[in-house]
């Protein structure tokens, strides 16, 4: 989570892939030549020996992998384009952020993280990057993230007030518009329902308070803007397939 409005990193020694899984829109480059416009969803690949600018305009929750070398051959491909191209790619996909995401939540269970099942999403992930980075037309950014900005403050709403009201008439009038072109607007930028993306965003603060902190479930149901730690458990156990206490003594065993 980054909340500092400007970042610049020098060439790391590898290539890596990061995706972005929430927040507002991040511009990498310098202000009016950006290189890129990343949104929720979208992903990009950094060439090693080369530095990035980025700009952020909020909190931003996103993932690096790195490639150290070695690991395969679809890794070495992806390293041979990014070194062939010189700057960073920019695509956006659906495929490849779920598969990111799914990564991380399995290196949230610790020792209990099944790794088999990760090598194999890893190599989903890349192989899917690959393709859309070698097929022609594919690195364009969709004419739909044009109107991207007008739902900067609904983003940051959500992400800043989850115990709040995160209705779709409500963040409607965040943005200003009717909730019927609200929703429309929401769904072609970000890929998903407004309902769909808040829950999302709720369930993986509840993940992060499971993790990170002894806060009770019931305060963290609260905390994540679920009606009850009833509910919380409900539709965290419809995406983890696991209630919140059952995470929680997991990552303990993993740790010790």
């Amino acid at each position: 989570m980054f909340q500092a409005i400007e970042r610049t990193v020098s060439g790391l020694d590898c290539t890596a892939l990061i995706n972005q899984f929430g927040g507002g829109p991040v511009h990498e480059g310098q202000q009016d030549r950006w290189r890129s416009q990343n949104l929720p969803t979208q992903s990009i690949l950094v060439p090693a020996g080369v530095s990035t600018h980025w700009h952020y305009t909020g909190p931003v929750d996103f993932v690096v992998f790195y490639f150290l070398g070695g690991e395969s051959e679809i890794t070495a491909r992806l390293e041979l384009l990014a070194e062939s191209r010189g700057q960073p790619l920019s695509f956006s996909d659906q495929l490849t952020g779920a598969a990111a995401q799914q990564l991380v939540s399995e290196l949230y269970k610790g020792g209990g993280a099944d790794q088999p099942y990760m090598s194999r999403l890893a190599m989903l992930m890349l192989e899917q990057s690959y393709r859309l980075l070698t097929t022609p037309g594919s690195l364009n950014i969709s004419p739909r993230h044009a109107h991207f900005w007008r739902l900067q403050a609904v983003l940051n709403t959500i992400h800043q007030n989850l115990a709040g009201d995160l209705s779709v008439e409500a963040l409607a009038s965040c943005a200003g518009i009717s909730p019927a072109h609200f929703r429309r607007l929401f769904r072609e930028a970000v890929g998903m329902p407004v309902h769909r993306y808040v829950l999302s965003t709720r369930l993986e603060q509840a993940r992060r308070l499971l993790t990170l902190s002894e806060m009770p479930i019931a305060h963290i149901a609260q905390e994540c803007g679920f009606s009850s730690q009833s509910h919380l458990t409900l539709s965290f156990r419809t995406i983890h397939a696991v209630t919140p206490a059952q995470f929680r003594t997991r990552l303990a065993s993993g740790r010790r």
